[in-house]
Parts: C-alpha cells; structure tokens; sequence
C-alpha cells in the first residue's frame, strides 16, 4: 500500500499575473537556458476608437452620435515561455479538455 499523503499547494499569483480572453496566438520553438522551448504569444483582435461623430438634429434638439475613424489592431495578452517538456504536458490537457468539453456539448450539458 502506497504510505504516501496528499499534499496540497497553494497558489500565488504573480505580479504580472494575467486573466484575458483571448482567440489567437502565435508559437516559435527556440532555446531557452541552452534547452529545447516553447514560446507562446496569446492576443486577440481589438479596435481602437480614434473618434466619434456628434451629429446635431436642429429639428427636434437631440445629438446622435456615429462611429468615426478606428483602428484595427492585434493586442497581445501575454506570452509564457516552457520546456519542451512541459509543452508536452499542455498539450496532454488540452486534448483532454477539449474531449471533455465536446462530450458535454454533445450530451446538452
């Protein structure tokens, strides 16, 4: 019988700790402290409002207002960088996420 207790770590959040949504992502293999990594950029699309247009009506004494001039831009989120050891790990629990997700799709949960 296997004597050994569960343990439980807590969890700290650093400074820089994120918490975004994202829906893209950009990844390179490099060498990271003379070992095989990943590296991740996430990020998502996102505008920004340059301007808006304040249309005056003389007739009734209301404003509307209309969009102007925007840019389209990619905001990058964050990027984490990882053993290749580790990206194998990921990679293990994010096939089995999706596995389980789609089976909850599947069954209307």
């Amino acid at each position: 019988m296997d004597d050994q207790q569960d343990q439980t770590m807590r969890h700290v959040k650093a400074g820089s700790y994120m918490d975004e949504q994202v829906d893209q992502f950009d990844a390179f293999a490099i060498m990271w402290n003379n070992a095989d990594a990943i590296h991740l950029t996430f990020g998502r699309t996102s505008i920004n409002v340059k301007t808006s247009i304040y249309r005056a009506d003389p007739g009734t004494a209301t404003t509307t207002r209309d969009a102007g001039e925007i840019d389209v831009f990619r905001l990058d989120v964050g990027a984490v960088t990882m053993p290749i050891e580790t990206a194998k790990e990921l990679v293990q629990t994010l096939s089995k996420m999706i596995l389980q997700a789609e089976a909850r799709r599947e069954n209307d949960e």
